[in-house]
């Protein structure tokens, strides 16, 4: 069973196209958008279960330039 997630990410101030380009080319990111608001880029990650998941929101927390996130499970309605 896949599992997605968003996850919604707090950058440092003027880091915001940085850390998109950073993003983008991870192959596990499905999309990947710049938002206005309290977050910064919001994220769909595509993971084949829960460890995969853990371990790729992992990673884009060690970007440089990521202050903060916060991540939503998808719920699966099938």
């Amino acid at each position: 069973m896949n599992h997605n997630a968003f996850v919604l990410i707090n950058c440092t101030l003027g880091s915001e196209a940085k850390v998109m380009e950073q993003i983008k080319d991870l192959e596990y990111v499905n999309k990947a958008y710049r938002v206005y608001g309290v977050y910064d880029i919001i994220v769909k990650v595509n993971a084949s279960d829960k460890e995969d998941l853990q371990r790729k929101v992992l990673l884009i927390r060690r970007l440089n330039d990521i202050k903060s996130t916060l991540t939503l499970l998808e719920i699966n309605n099938s």
